[in-house]
């Protein structure tokens, strides 16, 4: 079942394309996507999201029941189009610490909000099956780096170990972008992306 079903009964008169030729619903998809990304779960509002949108409230309404049906979609969706980017980028031309530096400067040149701290506020609204279906889109994003690793071991780039572990310890890496200074330096996405990957590979030993 997805976190989609169970929905309120909508009222007929389906909305209309936007000019632009993108569907309503991708666009506000979208939308939700980059301010819960940006602000957190609550202070996101259907209002803000649809003025953003350039939408009615109504046809927020007319694709999801409430908030948090809207909050999970969007994050589910999020997540598989953030697991095909990843996947395209550690499949291209290039050694093994080009392609993280490239997938890292990616992740971090975008604004957002920790996704954990996210996720604590959006909990109590969420159903279970919401909570799974998030939860499983993430657990895709880390297999697609998880993937990466273990042909990497393969290859000889990396030493044999648990790729799982790499995946989840990478991610949360990244997670230092989220904050603004690293003491007295304020580092560029390229400068950061550079230094965590180096620390990833390399670690914090003198070699």
């Amino acid at each position: 079942m997805s976190p989609t079903e169970g929905k309120l009964k909508r009222s007929p008169g389906r909305p209309k394309q936007e000019t632009d030729g993108t569907p309503m619903r991708e666009t506000i998809l979208n939308t939700a996507s980059r301010l819960f990304m940006e602000l957190g779960y609550e202070p996101v509002s259907l209002k803000m999201i649809a003025g953003r949108a350039g939408v009615t409230k109504a046809s927020v309404y007319y694709y999801f029941s409430n908030k948090a049906e809207l909050f999970a979609t969007a994050v589910i969706e999020m997540f598989v189009r953030i697991r095909m980017r990843t996947k395209a980028i550690l499949d291209a031309d290039g050694d093994l610490k080009e392609r993280l530096i490239r997938l890292a400067r990616v992740k971090l040149s975008a604004s957002h909000t920790d996704f954990e701290s996210m996720m604590r506020e959006a909990e109590p609204s969420l159903s279970e099956i919401q909570l799974q279906g998030i939860r499983q889109a993430e657990h895709g994003l880390h297999g697609a780096l998880d993937e990466a690793f273990r042909a990497a071991m393969v290859r000889g780039e990396l030493a044999e170990g648990d790729s799982m572990l790499l995946a989840h310890a990478f991610s949360a890496l990244l997670m230092l972008g989220n904050r603004e200074r690293l003491g007295d330096r304020k580092p560029t996405a390229e400068e950061l992306s550079s230094e965590l990957v180096e620390l990833f590979l390399n670690g914090a030993a003198r070699h």
